[in-house]
Formats: C-alpha cells, sequence, structure tokens
C-alpha cells in the first residue's frame, strides 16, 4: 500500500481493534469515505514472503482471520449481511466439529471474541 502523506493533514492511521487481516480494507473504506482516491495498479509489485510466525499457528491465523471479517462486516456492511455471515460461520463450524475437531473451536472462538468484543463497547445487548 502507497500512501501519498501529503494528501492528509495528519498521519493516516489503521484502526486499532485490527491486529491482522483486513486492516488494509478497513483504512481504504474508511479513507475512501473521506473523499479520498483509493487505486489499484499493476505497475507496481511487491513480493510478499508468507509469515514465518503465522504459519506456525494456523489456528491462531484463522482466529484472527474470522475475528477481523466480522469486523469489518460490522464496520462496512448492514446488520443483515453481518448477522448472516455469524450465522452462516456458526453453523458451519457446527457442522465441522465432529469432522474436524481442531478448526471448528477456533471459528466458534473467534466468533466470541467479535461477540464479546461488541459488548465492551456498548454494541449489542449482551
Amino acid at each position: 500500500m502507497l500512501i501519498n502523506l501529503k494528501n492528509f493533514e495528519k498521519c493516516p492511521q489503521f484502526d486499532e481493534d485490527y491486529f491482522l487481516y483486513y486492516e488494509d480494507f478497513d483504512f481504504c473504506r474508511r479513507y475512501a469515505k473521506q473523499g479520498h482516491k483509493i487505486a489499484i495498479t499493476q505497475k507496481i509489485s511487491v513480493v510478499h514472503q508468507p509469515s514465518s510466525i503465522t504459519n506456525k499457528n494456523p489456528e491462531l491465523k484463522l482466529e484472527y482471520s474470522i475475528y477481523s471479517y466480522l469486523l469489518s462486516l460490522e464496520k462496512h456492511t448492514s446488520k443483515l449481511v453481518l448477522i448472516y455471515r455469524l450465522i452462516r460461520i456458526t453453523i458451519a463450524a457446527l457442522i465441522l466439529l465432529p469432522i474436524n475437531y481442531k478448526i471448528a473451536p477456533v471459528k466458534i472462538k473467534a466468533i466470541g471474541k467479535f461477540i464479546r468484543h461488541n459488548c465492551r463497547l456498548g454494541r449489542t445487548n449482551c
């Protein structure tokens, strides 16, 4: 991601609610809403090496990916879309539970983490 800092009065910030994944999407959506241009080009390429840290713990990687995905849906879509995806991920995790006992609980944990986060912020009735 390249950012022309001359277009900002103060340095643009990533949302600290994100730890991994979707932080760039959120960043672009927020600044596009403020009128900044967001563009994609094939003229520049960057080789991104896979992380040696996140690949050591695929369950944690999945947990943060789902959590950040739900956070992005909450911030940038309708409640209906968020509820639909929450239900879909929950049902998929429950169906997966007897088949893959490692992944299913991670999905459920990510959903719980998202719900707890919203409760702390007072976004939902808990």
